[in-house]
């Protein structure tokens, strides 16, 4: 077995041979790096051999989703995109591996860069705020209409035990059921309205819509069941009350759905 001092001599001289191959025009296949290592090391860097493969699998497949979305722009329109936002989101590319709804934005994020009539409507935090999406997240997003205008139902659900405890403690904050049943996991649809107000993607605004609006809602079996749900341990009355709220797109988000989410 290696001892330290032999496992760190060897890791020095892959150092060398790489950075001597990085002044080369091709760089060592990392397999063929590998293969320096004593295996103890070896087996404990294999992984990021398949990472690697998978990404740039993942940059093979957006290159030619954007190769099919460029061909949509005439040729007059076509320009270079802005290295502030295409480098950015090429390094994030090969991490949405496993996901085609966010290789998708990246790829509409990159083709809209490339038109002259979009180019400066592409915001540089377009690239940051798509790394911080689920791809449930991109789903709902892409149904979306890009209007600021557009005013959605959300619901928060709060409960009181007995009539006379003071306050309310809230059991469900910020449910929709906007586009929810297009989602993989909808049960995380509170989770998700939390983030893209997070990212400015969308705002909750002062009011509310008619209240019967909210009636679908409140029966929705995502509310029903932790409403239904009295653990035995609780021996008083438990009083469910509801607020109704809305959201709409901020000017960001809809910027973001236009250039990003659909094109």
């Amino acid at each position: 077995m290696e001892t330290e001092k032999e496992i760190l001599e060897q890791v020095k001289g892959v150092a060398v041979e790489v950075y001597k191959d990085g002044l080369s025009p091709v760089v060592k296949p990392i397999g063929e790096i590998l293969g320096f290592l004593p295996r103890t090391i070896k087996l404990a860097l294999s992984s990021w051999e398949k990472w690697i493969i998978n990404g740039e699998e993942s940059l093979r497949l957006t290159a030619e989703s954007i190769k099919e979305k460029v061909k949509q722009i005439p040729e007059d329109k076509l320009v270079e995109p802005e290295p502030y936002v295409a480098i950015p989101a090429i390094q994030q590319i090969s991490y949405c591996q496993n996901s085609e709804e966010l290789r998708d934005l990246y790829a509409n994020l990159l083709a809209s860069s490339m038109n002259a009539d979009k180019k400066w409507q592409v915001h540089p935090s377009f690239v940051d705020i798509i790394k911080q999406l689920t791809p449930d997240e991109a789903k709902f997003l892409k149904l979306l209409p890009p209007h600021i205008l557009i005013l959605y139902p959300l619901l928060d659900v709060y409960f009181k035990l007995g009539d006379n405890h003071n306050g309310t403690n809230p059991v469900i904050t910020n449910f929709t059921n906007v586009n929810i049943e297009e989602l993989e996991h909808p049960e995380n649809i509170c989770t998700y309205i939390d983030n893209l107000i997070r990212l400015n993607i969308i705002e909750i605004p002062d009011g509310r819509l008619n209240i019967d609006v909210y009636e679908t809602l409140k029966s929705h079996p995502m509310i029903q069941s932790p409403i239904s749900f009295n653990p035995s341990s609780v021996n008083v009355k438990i009083n469910y009350s509801y607020g109704y709220k809305m959201f709409k797109l901020t000017n960001l988000g809809a910027g973001f759905i236009q250039n990003v989410c659909q094109l």
